[in-house]
C-alpha cells in the first residue's frame, strides 16, 4: 500500500497557495532601484578617473589584445641583413663595395624609394662607389640618430643636442634624412612613433614617414602630415602587420643572384639589419612575448602611412558611455539572478563588448577595455552583496528552518516559495489535514531499558513514522518523545490532503505491525493516530533566533485528542470522513468531548478488510462502508 511518489518529483504539481503578487513587484523594483543606482554609481567614478586621469593612464595590455594583423600594402619590400648573410658575407660593417654591389642589384630593378638603414658614420675610400650606386635609385632615405636629449619638461618634439648621421661623403641629392627614434611605452611594448625630431633647430621626419613622403612625392595624392592623428608628442600610433605578411629577401641571396628581384620595381625597398644578436629587439602588441627589430618597426610605419589604417585610441566620451551602458545593463540584469546565472551573464556582457571592441579596431579605433572590464566586475560584486544581503540571507534562515519540517529533497523548493512570498512566513489561513500520532505507550517501557536502548528504541519508531510522512509529501510540524504532528497542504498546496494523510496512516499502521513482529515483546507498542480536518493559522512563532513553523487551530486539538484513544487505531474526523468519501472501510465509535465544546465530536475507526470484527476493540455504533 505505501505510495513511493517523493515531493521532489511530484513538486512540479503544487502550485503557490498565497500569491502576493505585489510583494514580488515591489522586490523587481526594488532590485531595478538598487541595480540602476550602483550602476549610476558606478559610471560616474570611472567617469571621474577617466577625465581627471588621476591614476594616470591606464594600463594597455589589455587594448593590446585586439590588434589584428591587416593586410599589407605589398609596397614594402625588406632586404635584411640577416644571421645567415652576416654569416656568409662577414661581420658588419661591411666594406662599402660590397654595400655598393647589394644596392646596385637593387637599383637594377628600379625601385622607388631605397629606405638605407644602414648607419656608416666612418668614412671610406670606397665611399664613391657607393655614392654612385645611391644615385641610381629616384629616393634614398638615410639614418639619423638623435644621441643627446634636451632636457625640456615635455616637449612636443624630440629635441637632441646632437644627431648622428652617415657621413656626410654618402649624402646625394637624391637622399633624405630620417630618424630611426623608437620608443617604447612605460610597460615596454612599442606602440606608436614620434613623426618627428629636433636637432639644434631643425626638425627631421620619422625614417618611415620621410620614406613614405618620398615615394608619394610625384603621385596624385600626396601625404598630408598635417591631418595625421599624432598626440601631445607628436606620436603616430602604429599598426602592426606581421613580419610574416611581408616580404623579406636576405641580402646574401640578392648579392648571389639566386632570387628573383622583379618584385622589387617601383617598390619601398628597406635595407637593414635583422640579425637579433646585432639590432635591438622590441615588443610590439602582436608579438606579445617575442621580439620584433627596429626594420620592421620602421616597415610598420610605412605601412600605417601607405594604408591609410591609422589607430586612433577611442574618444573619452564614447569610453563613458560604454561605461554607463554596461553598468546599467548589468544593474538592471544581475540583481534578479543567483551567483552562478549572474556569473554566466557577466561573462555574456564581456563577450560582447570583446566582440565590440574588435569590431571598433577594424574601424581603426582601439578600445581601452580595463575600466569597462572593472565595470562588470564591480557590479557583480555590487548585486550579489545586496542578493545576499536583502534576499540569500534570509532564504539560508528559511531553508533551515524548513529542514526540520520537510523532505531533504522537497526543502529547496518550499524555501523558494518563501523567498517569493508565495507562502507567508508572518502568519497565514490554511486549509490543512492534521495527523497526530500517540507515542505514550513508550514511556513505561524506559523504566525497564537503559537511557540509551529507550532513546535507541524511540528513534526507530520516529524514524518510520517520518519516512512514511516524508513519502507522501507531508511535513513534521512538531516531534515530542511521546507525541508527532504532521500536516498536509502546509506548505505547499494537495487538494486531495484529507486522502493522502489517511492513506499516509494507514501505511504507517502496516509498517509498524511489521516492525514490531521483528522487535522482541517486550519491546512492542501500539500507536494511536487521529487525523482532523479544517482552518489553521500556520507561520513562524517564537522568538526570532529559535522561531518554529507551527500551527494553530481547534483540528490540532481535535487530531491529538482522537488519537489518545485506549482502543488505538486510525482515528478520523467529522471533516476527514466527509473528504474521503466511501473510499476506506471505517466504523463510527464513541464520540469525544473537546474542551470548550458542549456537543461531542463524531469519530470514526478506519478498518480493514483483513480486519475481523472480533479484532475490533471499540463497540460500534453505526457500520459504514
Amino acid at each position: 500500500m505505501g505510495i513511493q511518489k517523493r515531493f521532489f518529483a511530484q513538486s512540479h504539481k503544487l502550485t503557490p497557495s498565497n500569491p502576493t503578487p505585489g510583494n514580488r513587484i515591489t522586490r523587481l523594483y526594488n532590485r531595478l532601484q538598487f541595480g540602476s543606482a550602483l550602476g549610476l554609481g558606478v559610471g560616474f567614478f570611472f567617469a571621474f578617473l577617466i577625465i581627471t586621469g588621476i591614476f594616470g593612464s591606464p594600463p594597455s595590455r589589455l587594448a593590446d589584445l585586439f590588434y589584428q594583423a591587416p593586410p599589407v600594402s605589398g609596397q614594402v619590400i625588406i632586404v635584411a641583413l640577416d644571421h645567415e648573410s652576416i654569416q656568409q658575407i662577414g661581420e658588419l660593417p661591411w666594406q662599402r663595395s660590397t654595400l655598393a654591389q647589394l644596392v646596385n642589384r637593387i637599383a637594377d630593378t628600379q625601385p622607388r624609394v631605397l629606405a638605407f638603414n644602414v648607419m656608416l658614420t666612418d668614412p671610406s675610400t670606397d665611399d664613391d662607389t657607393l655614392v654612385q650606386a645611391l644615385r641610381r635609385i629616384p629616393h634614398v632615405v638615410q639614418p639619423i640618430i638623435g644621441i643627446e636629449v634636451t632636457r625640456t619638461p615635455l616637449p612636443k618634439i624630440p629635441r637632441f643636442h646632437v644627431a648622428l648621421t652617415s657621413t656626410p661623403a654618402l649624402e646625394t641629392s637624391n637622399t633624405r634624412l630620417g630618424h630611426t627614434l623608437i620608443t617604447p611605452d612605460d610597460d615596454g611594448v612599442v606602440r606608436r612613433l614620434p613623426l618627428w625630431i629636433e636637432s639644434k633647430g631643425t626638425q627631421y621626419a620619422a625614417f618611415g614617414l620621410a620614406a613614405v613622403q618620398a615615394y608619394l612625392d610625384q603621385s596624385a595624392t600626396p601625404l598630408d602630415v598635417q591631418q595625421l592623428p599624432v598626440d601631445g608628442r607628436s606620436q603616430l600610433v602604429l599598426n602592426f602587420f606581421g613580419a610574416s605578411a611581408r616580404k623579406t629577401i636576405s641580402a646574401v641571396d640578392v648579392l648571389r643572384g639566386t632570387v628573383n628581384l622583379e618584385s622589387l620595381r617601383d617598390k619601398i625597398v628597406l635595407v637593414g639589419v635583422t640579425d637579433p644578436m646585432l639590432t635591438r629587439q622590441f615588443e610590439t602588441p602582436i608579438s606579445l612575448g617575442t621580439d620584433t627589430n627596429a626594420s620592421l618597426i620602421h616597415a610598420d610605419l610605412i605601412e600605417t602611412l601607405l594604408t591609410n589604417r591609422i589607430p586612433a585610441p577611442q574618444e573619452r566620451l564614447t569610453q563613458i558611455v560604454m561605461i554607463f551602458l554596461l553598468a546599467l545593463l548589468a544593474g538592471a540584469t544581475l540583481p534578479h539572478v543567483r551567483l552562478l546565472s549572474a556569473i554566466g551573464l557577466t561573462i555574456i556582457y564581456f563577450l560582447l563588448y570583446v566582440g565590440y571592441a574588435f569590431g571598433e579596431f577594424n574601424n581603426q579605433v582601439i578600445v581601452q577595455p580595463i575600466y569597462p572590464v572593472l565595470t562588470l566586475v564591480l557590479m557583480l560584486i555590487g548585486t550579489m552583496v545586496y542578493r545576499y544581503l536583502s534576499e540569500e540571507r534570509n532564504r539560508a534562515v528559511i531553508t533551515r528552518l524548513l529542514q526540520r519540517y520537510l523532505a531533504p529533497e522537497a526543502v529547496a523548493l518550499t524555501a523558494e516559495k518563501f523567498a517569493r512570498d508565495t507562502l507567508p512566513l508572518d502568519g497565514v489561513w490554511r486549509e490543512v489535514s492534521v495527523l497526530a500520532i500517540d507515542l505514550s505507550e513508550l514511556e513505561p517501557l524506559s523504566s525497564s531499558l537503559t537511557p540509551q536502548a529507550t532513546i535507541r528504541l524511540l528513534n526507530d519508531y520516529v524514524a518510520l513514522m517520518v519516512r512514511v510522512v516524508f513519502e507522501h509529501e507531508g511535513a513534521i510540524v512538531k516531534h515530542t518523545g511521546s507525541a508527532l504532528l504532521a500536516a498536509w497542504n502546509l506548505l505547499a498546496d494537495q487538494p486531495d490532503h484529507a486522502r493522502t494523510a489517511v492513506r499516509a496512516a494507514i501505511d504507517i499502521k502496516h509498517d509498524l505491525a511489521e516492525f514490531n513482529r521483528r522487535q522482541p515483546k517486550e519491546l512492542t507498542i501500539r500507536v494511536g493516530m487521529g487525523i482532523a480536518t479544517g482552518n489553521v493559522i500556520a507561520g513562524r512563532m517564537g522568538d526570532p533566533s529559535r522561531a518554529e513553523y507551527t500551527i494553530v487551530g481547534e483540528i490540532v486539538g481535535m487530531a491529538e485528542r482522537i488519537a489518545l484513544k485506549p482502543e488505538r487505531g486510525v482515528f478520523i474526523d467529522v471533516t476527514t470522513r466527509e473528504r474521503i468519501g466511501d473510499e476506506f472501510d471505517m466504523i463510527e465509535v464513541k464520540p469525544v468531548r473537546l474542551r470548550r465544546k458542549t456537543d461531542p465530536a463524531q469519530v470514526w475507526l478506519l478498518v480493514e478488510p483483513t480486519e475481523t470484527q472480533e479484532e475490533l476493540t471499540p463497540i460500534p455504533i453505526e457500520a459504514k462502508k
